[in-house]
């Protein structure tokens, strides 16, 4: 199979041309009408600000030359016609500029409401929820894959994407492999705690993952306002004896259920920011601070991210002080749903493999676990969306997969 995201660009049925074009001064509008059916309506100030000559527009470096100060934005065409046996729309304007526009580059740019509501679903996240069943049919990937193959590293990123968690095996049990898959992909988000950071029992640790008891599960570093996108976990050298499990639950899935199951309790985390902070000295001397929701939702209602960590959720509350009670039963409800066993997925991670998780969705925590069963040594990196997306991109269009 393969997959896709966030697609730029889409297929148009071939033969498909501009057969007949003309101007609506009353609407301010270049009509076109194409030789497979139907219509379209292009302003004239977006013809005139998308101009792709190279007066208008940097062919290298692809940005717009024409700045808005320079735009006329009640500009009318004087001429338009078809040329190129209907591939081309030329526009002549009044200070003697000529524009011409690809039927291709139009298509894609239509303003239609199937059109745009064909690029809406292109920014939509092809989410697969999830509870203790994926533990039976967890996603997994190859690392060496991973480094040569551009198919295997764009399947893995997609699945980081649509399910949120991945378990990579046959890693050398060595430091330093997060930072060659990070540059397969960009480059690991540099924190206050590093661009990778050491988890193990450590004297005076600067986070309660630097010791050996249980961690609640959470989404890291809810202080930073840009928060980490994906979490990578590798065990170079695994405890032995009971504990030192990872525990594992889709956050999503567990939001909607809080939405079924409570309502008014999905409305007050949806509503009400909370303070995150933390304060210490890692990579530097640090003093985080932020505000967010704990589940955060789109215009349209569908759960976006979720920012839950009780370890660096503040003492600070700004509320009224009638409030309180009400937002600390929607929190408890919450965390009850997170900890259903059929939300939870148990993973206790070998030397060689590594979990990689959508940090805005994937709760993780950890179970406790002994000093006398040996040491327990992971290596942990970040990266960021935006650099996963682009990447993605690029190798969507260089693999050449369609939607």
């Amino acid at each position: 199979r393969r997959f896709s995201v966030l697609s730029g660009s889409r297929q148009v049925e071939e033969g498909t041309t501009m057969e007949k074009v003309s101007l609506n001064e009353a609407a301010r509008m270049v009509l076109v009408e194409w030789s497979g059916g139907g219509v379209s309506r292009f302003p004239y100030v977006w013809l005139r600000d998308n101009c792709q000559c190279p007066q208008c527009f940097h062919p290298e470096s692809r940005a717009r030359l024409v700045l808005l100060a320079d735009l006329d934005v009640n500009v009318s065409p004087v001429t338009a016609e078809i040329q190129a046996a209907g591939s081309l729309l030329t526009v002549d304007w009044p200070d003697g500029h000529r524009s011409q526009y690809d039927w291709h580059w139009l298509k894609e740019r239509c303003f239609s409401a199937q059109a745009r509501a064909d690029r809406e679903r292109d920014w939509h996240r092809k989410t697969q929820l999830w509870g203790a069943e994926l533990a039976h049919n967890l996603p997994t990937a190859d690392f060496p894959a991973l480094l040569t193959d551009d198919h295997a590293l764009y399947n893995f990123l997609f699945l980081l994407d649509a399910v949120g968690l991945v378990l990579v095996q046959n890693i050398p049990c060595d430091v330093g492999q997060l930072e060659k898959i990070a540059n397969r992909v960009a480059f690991l988000k540099l924190t206050n705690y590093g661009r990778e950071f050491v988890v193990m029992n450590k004297a005076h640790p600067s986070n309660l993952a630097y010791t050996s008891a249980e961690l609640g599960l959470h989404t890291d570093l809810p202080q930073y306002y840009y928060t980490p996108g994906v979490q990578m976990l590798h065990c170079i050298e695994q405890a032995e004896g009971e504990g030192g499990d990872n525990i594992l639950v889709d956050g999503f899935n567990a939001a909607y259920q809080l939405k079924e199951e409570n309502p008014e309790a999905f409305r007050l985390l949806t509503t009400v920011k909370v303070n995150y902070w933390d304060i210490g000295m890692d990579y530097h001397r640090f003093f985080q601070r932020a505000r967010q929701h704990i589940i955060s939702i789109t215009d349209h209602g569908e759960v976006q991210s979720i920012n839950y960590n009780d370890q660096t959720r503040d003492s600070v509350l700004d509320l009224p002080a009638d409030q309180v009670q009400p937002f600390y039963d929607a929190l408890k409800a919450y965390h009850i749903i997170m900890y259903l066993p059929k939300n939870c997925v148990r993973i206790k991670m070998e030397a060689g493999e590594m979990i990689a998780f959508n940090n805005t969705r994937t709760l993780h925590g950890r179970l406790g676990y002994s000093l006398t069963g040996g040491t327990r040594h992971l290596q942990g990196g970040y990266l960021d969306w935006d650099e996963i997306y682009s990447r993605m991109r690029v190798l969507k269009s260089d693999l050449g997969i369609q939607d």
